[in-house]
């Protein structure tokens, strides 16, 4: 795949992805249009509450900007909105600010050829590595994403119970928990879509982490899907973590940014 094939695909996986589990929740709300996509989860969490694939004609960017925004502003809803290569960085910016948005974090999109190069690495001794397949592991998954982050997301558990049938069913979506000792330790997501997997959530416990467990869930990750057939691998990450991911493989491709 080239480049711009490369991004095409990542940004069409990340709009699914984002809206995937939202269309199983019952309170959540989805509005899904070629130009313009709002991912309303119900719950007060901007992980979680999602505006993306702005391809807006400049005639209207204006007027569905403004009524993206008041949406989750009527109901003091935090949300974040991502501003891809193909969808909106560098040209809709301007109009998130006039709005009273900030960029929160701007990142890089790494791309990997699976079928070309080979996985590094084995995995920390005592990590034992599982495919999310029941309904305890799904809030297992649930309670080591939300404490991974400070304060913890309470909201993210409840969104996981909420739409656990549709996370157990098959699907795209694929979650892992590895543990040590028996413990839940560290999670990631990941979403097999438009002929790349994409890696989203990838987290351990504050107490457990430089240990290597994420980074072993990811590599177990790509060597699945590597065996399964998958040609390519995406993710996204900050300039400080680059030049971990490069000497796994991956190389940057692009620019995505969030703003909040």
């Amino acid at each position: 795949m080239d480049r711009s094939a490369i991004l095409k695909a990542f940004e069409t996986n990340l709009w699914d992805r984002s809206s995937f589990l939202a269309k199983a929740r019952k309170d959540a709300e989805v509005q899904d249009s070629s130009d313009l996509l709002v991912v309303d989860s119900g719950l007060p969490s901007k992980q979680l509450n999602i505006i993306g694939r702005s391809t807006l004609h400049p005639r209207f960017a204006v007027d569905r900007i403004e009524a993206a925004i008041k949406r989750f502003r009527a109901k003091s809803a935090p949300f974040t909105w991502i501003l891809g290569p193909l969808s909106g960085h560098g040209t809709t910016e301007q109009a998130l600010k006039d709005q009273g948005l900030a960029c929160a974090e701007e990142e890089w999109i790494m791309a990997m050829a699976l079928d070309t190069g080979n996985v590094p690495g084995t995995p920390p001794a005592g990590l034992d590595i599982k495919r999310v397949a029941t309904k305890e592991a799904v809030e297992q998954f649930a309670a080591v994403l939300s404490n991974s982050s400070t304060p913890p997301d309470e909201h993210i558990k409840t969104f996981l119970t909420d739409t656990r049938e549709a996370v157990l069913a098959p699907s795209p979506l694929r979650l892992y928990v590895g543990y040590v000792g028996s413990e839940p330790t560290a999670v990631l997501e990941a979403f097999s879509a438009h002929g790349i997997i994409s890696f989203y959530a990838m987290a351990a416990l504050v107490s457990a982490r430089g240990k290597g467990y994420a980074a072993a869930l990811l590599l177990n990750a790509l060597r699945e899907s590597k065996k399964a057939g998958l040609r390519m691998a995406c993710l996204q990450t900050p300039e400080a973590s680059r030049a971990l991911y490069e000497r796994i493989g991956f190389k940057p491709v692009g620019r995505i940014a969030a703003y909040s």
